[in-house]
This record gives structure tokens, sequence and C-alpha cells, in this order.
């Protein structure tokens, strides 16, 4: 049978019996390829109760039914189905956040994941020449070297903002007061986010 360049989805032939089948797997193969959005990207072993329409990118040196298609993308429709990638394909990880790309010998990381939390927070008067930290705000994925970006609910009149992250899981926002005057700042609700190093 002969199939499309692209997606190897099978044409329907002339005379074909069951023309409905061959029309009914095509589409399974678009549902879970055309925008591609797999739960893990770093099994090796099929998962044992999967969902009809789960998708999984198969990682290296896989075993059980998944034999012989690591990198390939895996779909399970009663049964599994696998599509080799072609170089350019992108693919959204949900296990871990993370646009990834085919280059056509593996898969890569495509954008660096971002974590993002809120925490409610009353900084109260800075004075001139000091500073104030916050609590740790808990954010599981942050880890020691990562980049953090911090969002403040209103001006800071003048004080500057860092975040960093002080603990596995943990970041600080810091605020510095070098107005020369002292600065009060209500409660607000501030937002944090982390950039995978």
């Amino acid at each position: 049978m002969t199939t499309t360049p692209n997606l190897a989805l099978t044409y329907i032939a002339t005379s074909q019996a069951q023309k409905e089948m061959t029309h009914n797997a095509a589409l399974n193969d678009l549902d879970f390829v055309a925008n591609i959005s797999v739960i893990d990207h770093t099994l090796s072993t099929p998962p044992a109760s999967p969902n009809t329409g789960d998708s999984y990118i198969v990682a290296a040196s896989p075993t059980g039914v998944w034999t012989g298609y690591a990198n390939a993308v895996a779909g399970y429709y009663g049964g599994w189905v696998f599509k080799t990638p072609l170089a350019g394909w992108t693919a959204w990880a949900r296990n871990d956040s993370r646009l990834l790309y085919y280059n056509g010998t593996t898969w890569s990381l495509l954008a660096t994941p971002a974590y993002d939390a809120t925490f409610s927070w009353t900084p109260g008067t800075i004075t001139t020449a000091s500073g104030l930290t916050s609590s740790a705000v808990t954010l599981t994925n942050a880890a020691l070297g990562d980049f953090v970006l911090v969002t403040a609910p209103y001006d800071l009149q003048g004080l500057s903002a860092t975040a960093y992250v002080n603990a596995a899981g943990n970041v600080k926002v810091r605020l510095n007061n070098l107005t020369g005057a002292s600065v009060t700042l209500a409660a607000g609700t501030w937002r944090v986010r982390v950039l995978k190093a």
C-alpha cells in the first residue's frame, strides 16, 4: 500500500474493501501526531495501563512492545501505534513542561522550561541603605543555579528587587533600599518565575 510522504498515512486504494478501516487508522495517526503532546519522553518501558489516546516519546533502549522504537512517537489506540519522527518535529512533554524538537537523530530541548509561583508578602517599611528578604517560597522544580525573575504587585518606589534560589525547591526575594529615604510597601501578591539553567 502506498503512503503519504511525511506522516506515512495509508492512501485508500481504488476498489479497496473496508475503506473505513484505512481511514480510521489515518485519523488515529493524525490525532496523536498533528499537534504532539506526550505524557512522558523519558520512559523506555510502556506503561502498564495506558488510556486510549495516550502518547509518549519512546526513550533509548526500549523494552517490551516498544522494543525497536527508540525516539518514535507512540500512541495507544487499543494497541500501540508508532510514528518515526522526521527532522523538525516538535512535541510538548507534559511530564516536565518541556518543548522538544527532533533533529533527525534525537529529541532535544527547544525551550527553557519555566516554573511559576505566587506568594503573599507585606514588606512594610524598609529604611534607607538597608534590605529585606522574604521568607522562602516553595517552588518544587527550583535548583541552585536557576535564573529567577520576580514581579512585584505594585511600584517599588525606587527599591531594587532580586530573586534567587537559596536551596533546592526554595526561592527568596530580596528588596534593597538605596533611595536615601524610607519606603513603605503594602501587602500584595508577588510572583516568581524560575527558568531552568
